[in-house]
């Protein structure tokens, strides 16, 4: 089983925490007893810890134990996952890993970025792939977080963009903003993204579209709110719409800005 990166366990420890979970639970089923007949069994869910009423177990109807048992289900899965960040925090990191920022916590976009997108489109209208904390500063009409999908989501107006971490997620995000945009449901966009010039996804962008090279290392805010350190790639900005000179004007101070040919 290929390992999974720092920042994909934690997605998904985030998504599990907002679906629900139960540990050190699980359910035992038996059959009727006395005179009652047929096949059928009652299911009773059982816990190591009393619950809020102090009792250990209770039966549950037929109706709850598909919902009980994902829950459980969810709860063992995030065992697992929280053992593996904690070995993946601690070990000492893998030269080829030291380059590579998916092996982080989650980054987001400082606030000084946002408003240079603002300055171009503005405002933003959606961020499809964000959470409370970038919304301090992002101020989106609308936002998506793990939990919605944002590419089950319709997509419309200024859209801000800062793909996720994760195999396939920066192409299905930066996919899935060309469709709409094509299709006039996005407006403008705002991408940001790491280069990757040997990836379909990098090279449809930069062979259709203006964007801005920075000079220098985009240093994110953790979760906590903290900036990091200076990270081992660069950073390229993308824009789709009509304003591509006021995104030339606005971003060519912080960078060379390009024009496909």
């Amino acid at each position: 089983m290929p390992q999974r990166s720092l920042a994909s366990l934690k997605r998904k420890q985030e998504q599990l925490q907002q679906e629900g979970i139960l540990q050190d639970c699980w359910i035992e089923y038996s059959k009727p007893g006395g005179t009652a007949k047929g096949k059928g069994r009652y299911g009773k869910l059982r816990s190591r810890t009393p619950f809020a009423n102090g009792c250990k177990s209770r039966y549950l109807k037929d109706a709850e134990i598909e919902l009980f048992q994902r829950l459980i289900d969810n709860g063992r899965e995030l065992k697992k996952i929280k053992r593996e960040i904690a070995w993946l925090e601690t070990r000492k990191r893998k030269p080829h890993e030291a380059k590579c920022s998916s092996v982080s916590d989650e980054w987001y976009t400082p606030s000084e970025y946002i408003e240079m997108a603002r300055q171009v489109m503005g405002r933003i209208s959606l961020d499809p792939a964000s959470n409370e904390v970038a919304q301090q500063w992002i101020r989106a009409k609308q936002w998506y977080g793990i939990k919605d999908n944002g590419l089950e989501q319709p997509w419309q107006g200024n859209l801000w963009l800062n793909p996720p971490f994760g195999a396939g997620l920066a192409a299905a995000f930066t996919g899935k903003a060309i469709q709409e945009y094509e299709a006039g449901n996005i407006t403008q966009a705002v991408i940001l993204v790491r280069p990757a010039v040997a990836a379909t996804w990098y090279m449809k962008l930069a062979s259709t579209y203006i964007s801005c090279t920075t000079h220098h290392r985009i240093r994110f805010i953790d979760k906590n709110g903290q900036q990091q350190r200076s990270p081992t790639h660069g950073n390229v900005f993308f824009y789709l719409g009509t304003e591509s000179e006021r995104f030339r004007e606005v971003f060519s101070t912080i960078g060379v800005v390009s024009r496909p040919m």
